[in-house]
């Protein structure tokens, strides 16, 4: 069992937690929780305690009051009926500043990301997952913004471009820009602009570490993102916005639907050049498409302002650390 999660022998502590980590009451456990206990972000701060609300002797008040409970995380996944003991119990914590959640809510607080369970081939476990992105006018500001960035942006991306143009010329042979057809908002395919950082002629798959495809400049552009400047094309014709979703190509985006349901949510807003799953897995694989699914599907569902000014200072931050995609 992992190291974040607690079990507790009846009528006896077990374990001593510093200050700094938060034990939280996980009554009842399901696949959620069970996902979450796995999350790197998760065993760094907190530690679960385990409750079975229909087999545990001891009340809720008394693991409240024998150990230093700062929230409540209820799964109801599987168990949705509470016996009014337990129900009231949860409501005088409640009224005591203890936080409760559901599992699904809590999960999205600690990781920032939406949870996808795929319990069989074809079943998977939903909530609110079908409700993302149905509030369509709170994206209506982002048009405007778009605009109103890349015009100001113009007078620095273009000298960047032609740099960009000249390093590859002088370095490379072929085609200044590199253009391919990808997926953008419900579904549509259009033409994305970027300056070409591998080699003519290739198969088009998804890049490795070291990849002997990419030409003399296109790790510096890579790094510099100034390959993806050209974009700035695309989102003045309305076809992306400077935050979002990273828009891929048909072939992959088949291949991804059919392993799992849930990935052409992503297609409700339009594609970015920079997004949510961008910044916290910088270094991406495929093996973390999973991962950015849930956290695309995460800043649909909770797309604000604030939230697009905390994108935009990270990818700065990527891009000064020289971090790449």
């Amino acid at each position: 069992m992992t190291k974040a999660i607690v079990t507790i022998k009846e009528n006896r502590q077990v374990f001593k937690v510093n200050g700094l980590i938060k034990v939280c009451l996980f009554i009842n456990v399901s696949d959620i929780s069970l996902k979450l206990f796995k999350d790197k972000k998760f065993k760094r701060k907190y530690k679960a305690i385990l409750y079975d609300s229909q087999q545990s002797r001891i009340t809720i008040s008394e693991y409240l009051e024998k150990f230093n409970i700062r929230c409540i995380v209820l799964e109801t996944s599987n168990i949705n009926h509470l016996h009014k003991d337990i129900a009231n119990e949860i409501v005088s914590a409640r009224k005591n500043g203890i936080a409760v959640y559901d599992a699904h809510e809590f999960y999205e607080h600690v990781s920032k990301r939406i949870p996808l369970v795929r319990l069989k081939t074809n079943e998977y476990l939903v909530d609110d997952i079908f409700t993302i992105g149905q509030k369509q006018k709170k994206f209506n500001l982002k048009r405007f913004i778009d605009i109103f960035v890349s015009i100001l942006l113009i007078p620095f991306v273009i000298p960047l471009i032609l740099f960009g143009f000249l390093l590859v010329m002088l370095t490379s042979q072929g085609g200044l820009l590199f253009t391919q057809e990808r997926v953008g908002k419900n579904s549509i395919p259009f033409t994305i602009y970027k300056i070409r950082t591998m080699v003519s002629k290739h198969s088009g798959d998804f890049t490795t570490k070291n990849d002997l495809r990419v030409n003399g400049v296109g790790k510096f552009l890579r790094l510099t993102k100034i390959d993806e400047l050209p974009q700035l094309w695309n989102i003045l014709k309305g076809e992306m916005s400077l935050i979002g979703p990273r828009p891929e190509r048909p072939h992959y985006v088949e291949i991804s639907n059919e392993e799992n349901a849930m990935f052409d949510l992503r297609h409700l807003v339009k594609p970015g050049v920079t997004g949510w799953a961008q910044v916290n897995l910088p270094k991406a694989t495929p093996k973390d498409n999973l991962e950015k699914l849930e956290y695309d599907l995460f800043y649909i569902k909770n797309y604000s302002l604030i939230l697009d000014i905390q994108i935009l200072l990270r990818t700065i931050r990527v891009i000064f650390t020289l971090n790449s995609n």
